[in-house]
């Protein structure tokens, strides 16, 4: 079971995973360090996993602990813009 929470969509993320942690694979790695926004956070059982989303698209989950948060971000992604 699993809960979607959207408070810190926008919020900007910079991954710091712990090396060789065994919960990430490469990809995990390849955008550690990068600069991403927060898509929605989903909590499975008991841990809170964010969904970032970076400049060229990719979205990759990472736990919310090892990320480093800009809480003053500006809120809101590409898909709450109107067209």
């Amino acid at each position: 079971m699993h809960r979607h929470r959207t408070p810190l969509r926008g919020v900007r993320a910079v991954p710091r995973p712990q090396p060789e942690n065994p919960a990430y694979s490469a990809v995990n790695y390849v955008y550690a360090g990068r600069e991403g926004h927060i898509h929605e956070v989903v909590e499975i059982g008991g841990r809170e996993l964010a969904k970032v989303g970076f400049d060229d698209r990719k979205i990759v989950y990472y736990y919310l602990e090892d990320l480093e948060l800009d809480r003053r971000a500006k809120r809101g992604t590409f898909h709450d813009d109107p067209e």
